[in-house]
């Protein structure tokens, strides 16, 4: 039987909100992922993401597969190689594609960023053709910024993260906790690209949403949640979801069932000790 570990960063919070993503290695040769481990000792948060990596993501997991089979396919068989030796180089090839898409999304996502920060579109190429969309979407859509890439902690259940926005959408009129996603679309038989939109991605909204809500009276105008998906293939235009708000209490009990069950597959019940102020007071108007 061929078994080969894949490795899965985890990002962790400290309690105040700053973040506990690496630590130093001990042969003091620069840093390496946090593990379970290290959060114990510093009664570390798991980021959302994190909480909720305890869940199935069938999508996830087909795109991973096909990844593995076009490796397998197009990686060519070294004379003698054993097959597990075949097999780790098949994995360590996937890996690197999936790599390589995440990078891009990180690419995006900072210039969404740096856009909503200072007006200033990125300057690589492979990036803004696919930032163009999302740049548009903004300037129609977005009336007002309360904060961008800010860190979040709930100081009841214990898990912190990181919104990607929270801003007063121009047509609806309601400040919205947003969050951007990238993803490798396909067109259907009309050649039209459709984003697909998965169950996981209100639950961590929404975590995000009640974390903001519990900060105070600052975010009492919080209203809705939306998933805004960019084509990594082509710059289509971006395609978006404001979850019904009538979901919201499911959401938020889903959520804290996930968080329940990372909890006891972890055996480790973090608890957050501090609160930060989450957003600008630009919310209340």
């Amino acid at each position: 039987m061929i078994l080969i570990q894949r490795e899965s960063a985890s990002h962790w919070y400290l309690p105040d909100g700053t973040p506990y993503h690496e630590v130093p290695r001990a042969d003091g040769n620069g840093t390496r992922s946090a593990t379970l481990r290290d959060a114990r000792k510093v009664n570390a948060l798991p980021s959302v993401t994190n909480t909720l990596s305890v869940l199935a993501k069938p999508g996830l997991e087909s795109w991973k597969q096909e990844q593995a089979i076009v490796s397998a396919l197009t990686l060519p068989r070294r004379e003698g190689e054993p097959l597990d030796d075949f097999a780790r180089r098949v994995v360590t090839d996937m890996s690197e594609q999936v790599r390589s898409a995440a990078d891009l999304g990180s690419a995006v996502h900072a210039a969404i960023e740096v856009y909503l920060q200072t007006g200033e579109s990125p300057e690589n190429p492979d990036v803004l053709r696919l930032f163009e969309p999302v740049k548009l979407w903004i300037d129609d859509h977005i009336e007002r910024v309360a904060t961008v890439e800010t860190v979040v902690v709930h100081d009841g259940v214990g898990f912190a993260g990181r919104i990607d926005l929270v801003a007063k959408l121009r047509h609806a009129g309601t400040w919205t906790v947003i969050d951007f996603k990238t993803q490798k679309m396909k067109p259907n038989a009309k050649g039209i690209y459709q984003a697909a939109f998965y169950e996981a991605w209100p639950l961590q909204l929404i975590a995000y949403f009640e974390a903001l809500r519990r900060a105070g009276e600052c975010s009492r105008k919080l209203e809705d949640i939306a998933s805004v998906v960019i084509n990594s293939v082509e710059p289509t235009p971006v395609q978006v979801k404001v979850w019904p708000r009538e979901l919201h209490a499911g959401f938020w009990n889903a959520f804290q069932c996930a968080h329940q069950l990372w909890c006891f597959t972890k055996g480790y019940q973090p608890a957050a000790t501090a609160q930060l102020p989450q957003v600008s007071a630009a919310v209340a108007a």
